[in-house]
């Protein structure tokens, strides 16, 4: 069984920049002129909530990037038929982009040492085998950090022997000879990979908070150089929650996040119908079923992840409800279930498990009807098959009520039929 969670493999992310099956190809060559246009240093906050898909965005731009650079994947041809005249830009603006992830190292007391490996990967890929001279910069680099008692809790000697191959013989004691260090490599060897590097950190919403600050005061400590931006990835309301859990209710995590970016934009949502149908799922006039499934994913502001997670129980029901069709046909009975209530159910148990708890044991059905009413598609079905349940007897008791109530009441006592 595979992971539920979509992973932006090479592959997926050379189709999202081909297909743009989420629509943000726009939004991706906006980006790309950004980044050509700011002068270093200079530090971007991409900003979105968690699951909207900012690390397929980021893996893009990085993408494009790498097809950009001669050291590194060139592909002039494919560049200029994607993005046109910002593609010769790039072509003439060579970038080197570093990405970190900072979610998948924040086991480490400090996180200097994995965000120089990252360079470290990065640059040796590009130009440096057989450059000896490069190998001992870096180094000198990596025994700098080291040297800072960062209390990391691990033997790094088997990784600072893969980085350079060579024996350490000093060390640095001070941040600012670290810092020293780390301009040397960016003036003297990063003119012969790129113009300019651009370090990617994402996934700092997802770490522990106390290592997230970390990361955004070492990078602001040590990356202004005037040929270095660096980009952040984050939820940036949850990464100023949880610094809020820390220092207290009274502390302002969003004005604190601040002093670390010149500039956040907000990443466009995609809407739950264009990720559905990059998994096949395509909404189709007159089908009750999918067409009620997006109205409420759209309700709930359904995330790229939300999405992706139902998608699989989304088909399944698609499939089932069209077997019964297709076996024993389907009446204006047997269709509100199946059509309508379905979908809501679905929806129901993947965003508010509790409730959906209640509903199968047969104990409450309010949050059935209290999430349906959300899709106008639903309350006119539901309309009609009160209409066709009761016709003419329709002010009778129990349904001698208010429009609003009587749809209430013939949803609890359907779902009383279904489970109880």
């Amino acid at each position: 069984m595979k992971r539920a969670d979509e992973e932006p493999t090479p592959e997926a992310i050379d189709a999202a920049i081909s297909q743009d099956p989420l629509r943000r190809h726009g939004e991706v060559e906006r980006f790309l002129q950004m980044l050509l246009a700011v002068e270093p240093p200079y530090t971007i906050l991409v900003n979105a909530p968690w699951g909207s898909g900012k690390t397929f965005f980021i893996k893009q731009v990085e993408r494009v990037l790498r097809m950009a650079n001669p050291a590194l994947e060139q592909d002039s041809v494919r560049l200029d038929t994607l993005f046109g005249n910002t593609a010769k830009d790039l072509l003439a603006t060579s970038f080197l982009p570093i990405y970190f992830n900072a979610w998948e190292d924040d086991h480490f007391d400090n996180p200097i040492l994995p965000i120089l490996a990252t360079i470290a990967t990065s640059v040796n890929e590009s130009t440096v085998h057989g450059n000896e001279d490069l190998k001992k910069c870096f180094g000198e680099i990596v025994e700098a950090a080291i040297s800072m008692k960062f209390g990391l809790s691990l033997n790094v000697n088997n990784i600072i022997e893969g980085i350079n191959g060579v024996d350490f013989l000093a060390s640095y004691k001070e941040e600012k000879q670290l810092r020293s260090r780390i301009d040397e490599l960016l003036r003297n060897y990063l003119p012969g990979i790129a113009n300019r590097a651009v370090i990617f950190i994402d996934e700092l919403d997802r770490c522990r908070p106390e290592f997230a600050v970390k990361v955004l005061e070492q990078a602001k400590t040590l990356f202004q150089q005037d040929n270095i931006v660096v980009v952040y990835s984050t939820d940036i309301s949850q990464l100023a929650n949880s610094l809020e859990g820390i220092y207290g209710s009274n502390f302002d995590g969003v004005k604190y996040l601040e002093r670390f970016y010149d500039k956040r934009i907000e990443l466009n949502p995609v809407k739950p119908a264009d990720y559905l149908s990059l998994k096949g799922i395509n909404p189709q006039a007159g089908n009750i079923f999918i067409n009620t499934t997006i109205e409420l994913l759209n309700y709930k502001k359904a995330s790229l992840r939300a999405c992706n997670r139902l998608a699989s129980s989304i088909s399944e029901l698609l499939n089932y409800m069209l077997s019964c069709q297709t076996f024993y046909g389907i009446n204006e009975a047997s269709a509100f279930p199946k059509q309508s209530l379905l979908p809501v159910l679905n929806v129901l148990a993947y965003f508010e498990p509790l409730s959906w708890y209640e509903v199968r044991a047969g104990r409450e059905y309010g949050a059935v009807y209290e999430l349906a009413s959300h899709s106008d598609l639903f309350i006119k079905c539901l309309d009609s098959a009160i209409e066709n349940a009761w016709g003419h007897k329709i002010d009778e008791f129990p349904y001698n009520q208010d429009t609003e109530s009587r749809r209430k009441r013939f949803m609890d006592d359907l779902c009383a039929l279904i489970y109880t």
